[in-house]
Order: C-alpha cells, then structure tokens, then sequence
C-alpha cells in the first residue's frame, strides 16, 4: 500500500471500527498494521469478522481476501475499494 497516495487511505472510522470489531473477535488489542492472525484472528474469527463487515458494509469477504489481506489497514483499504467499485 502506497500511504502517500490518499486514493490508497481508508477513512478513519471504517479504520477505527475494523480495529475495534477485530479486537472484540480475537479478544486483545489489535495493531492495525500487524497480520490479524499473529495477533490471534482464528477460522471461527474470519467467519464473524466476515459476517461483521457485510452486516455493516454490504461487501462480502472471503478466506482469500483476509489471508490477501492480513491487517486492518490493508482490510479498510479493500472494503474502500470494494464499496467504491460496487463488488
């Protein structure tokens, strides 16, 4: 991700509210630019993670595109993304 480019920045609350749900699902506080599954993100974890962001984006999320994907940061940016295309 090119941080200088403000195309490639989520918006602070979807940012700020991917980091909360991820750490209410692995129950510990979340580093948003550390891999969600080293800091404890399981199977049943992607499954409610998944589920929390369609509920609240409409943007489905599989197993590939949270391994594709393994931050919040790198997450926000693709459900950015997939909002803005319609996908």
């Amino acid at each position: 991700m090119n941080r200088t480019d403000p195309r490639q920045s989520p918006p602070a609350d979807d940012l700020a509210w991917l980091r909360d749900a991820c750490t209410a699902i692995t129950d510990q506080h979340v580093d948003a630019d550390a891999n969600l599954f080293e800091q404890g993100l399981t199977s049943l974890g992607m499954v409610r993670l998944s589920g929390a962001i369609q509920r609240r984006h409409g943007v489905r999320l599989g197993a590939i595109d949270l391994y594709d994907h393994p931050t919040v940061t790198q997450l926000s940016v693709l459900i950015a993304g997939r909002k803005e295309s319609g996908a």
